[in-house]
């Protein structure tokens, strides 16, 4: 029996919206932070990847802290962290120590992660399976409104004040968000004592991990997920060493890929009052392809910046705006705990995101590698798709 909590939807955004805000708000700089630490252009992705780790890896944290103390604490618990962090890659760079810059990014990550899983808990708490799907499918154009205006910001605050100003940007996002997540309502009002016991933990989690159509949803939310951190890592290098646009420029041409999700998102939450989940799924997937085929071929006919990367990826963020929402309810719809189970799911979407940027770090950086491993992704989200509503239709 769901709950009749009014949840703030302004706080919801922002929530949501945490980590991939803290995530790419640096990423105009990176160019800079390199030669700042006289450090290759590999070494400075790499900071991206150590936040996916710290990323997936909060996922698994917040559930039981939820469960043991409540949502609100567990909220509390991890912006404050994210907002130390911010603090301590700011140290870092006053004393030029590298290794304790990737270390606060890491924490940064653990931190933020508190958003995605918490977000996800709280919607599927409140509301029933097609209601939360509409809300989710709001909620995710925060994923086009923030962390696009981020990247914005982000180039200009780099170009203006230097790749420190960043961080004290992303430790204001963190103040803001503390005080608006003490005006929500706690919902979860018995608390689970045994909810940070080792035996209880390990029990709580293997039985989500077995559930498959739990997994296979997670699996498909993280091959959508890959293709914002994917461009993340590789664009600014691309647009700024490669194809020599300014860290302002760059940051502006980000809002065409942020309009592609607002547009999808609108999309979304529009086709689930009509259609089935797996039928708005199997679109996604489709429009997607054909954004990542356009990008293939700008490439190889050597247009121009905005042709080759942010106009096909505006035509992807339309595709990807239409998943994951829709999976998260495939994924949760035979699921009892929805702190555990949604916890389980940011995981499996984080975890396979951490892999496939780490794969990059061994690849050689070149315009062509973007588009191909689009089109792999597209190949991998079909799999995962029938993973998801195979398992669910057997489960019924």
């Amino acid at each position: 029996m769901k709950t009749t909590t009014h949840l703030p939807i302004v706080t919801l955004l922002l929530l949501i919206s945490f980590a991939s805000v803290n995530a790419v708000l640096f990423t105009p700089a990176l160019p800079d932070i390199a030669a700042y630490f006289s450090i290759t252009d590999k070494s400075a992705e790499q900071t991206i990847s150590l936040f996916l780790v710290g990323y997936a890896l909060g996922q698994l944290i917040y559930g039981p802290i939820a469960n043991r103390y409540g949502r609100k604490p567990a909220l509390y618990a991890g912006i404050s962290l994210q907002i130390l962090s911010c603090f301590l890659c700011i140290f870092a760079g006053y004393i030029h120590f590298f290794s304790l810059f990737t270390f606060g990014r890491f924490l940064l990550a653990l931190g933020s992660g508190v958003g995605l899983k918490m977000t996800y808990t709280l919607v599927n708490e409140t509301h029933e399976p097609k209601s939360a799907s509409q809300k989710l499918s709001y909620l995710l154009m925060a994923f086009a409104i923030t962390p696009g205006l981020s990247v914005m910001a982000g180039g200009i605050l780099n170009s203006h004040f230097g790749w420190q100003s960043t961080f004290y940007a992303c430790a204001i996002y963190g103040f803001i968000l503390l005080f608006l997540s003490m005006k929500l309502p706690e919902t979860k009002p018995d608390k689970d004592i045994n909810a940070l016991k080792i035996q209880h933990l390990i029990d709580g989690y293997l039985s989500q991990f077995k559930n498959m159509q739990l997994l296979a949803g997670g699996l498909l939310m993280g091959g959508s997920t890959c293709f914002v951190y994917v461009f993340a890592t590789l664009a600014p290098f691309i647009a700024i060493d490669m194809l020599h646009m300014s860290s302002t420029t760059y940051g502006f041409a980000n809002l065409l890929p942020s309009l592609g999700l607002v547009t999808g998102s609108i999309l979304s939450a529009q086709l689930v009052k009509k259609y089935q989940q797996n039928l708005i799924i199997k679109i996604g997937i489709i429009i997607t392809i054909l954004g990542s085929i356009m990008m293939l071929i700008s490439i190889l006919l050597n247009m121009t910046a905005l042709m080759m990367l942010f106009i096909p990826m505006m035509f992807c963020y339309i595709g990807l705006a239409l998943i994951p929402a829709n999976a998260s309810i495939i994924a949760m719809k035979n699921v009892n705990d929805k702190a555990h189970g949604s916890a389980v799911m940011s995981f499996t979407n984080m975890g396979f995101t951490t892999l496939v940027v780490l794969l990059l770090g061994y690849m050689q950086s070149q315009l062509l590698l973007m588009p191909i491993m689009f089109i792999i992704l597209c190949g991998i989200m079909i799999m995962f798709y029938k993973l998801a509503t195979a398992a669910r239709y057997t489960s019924l």
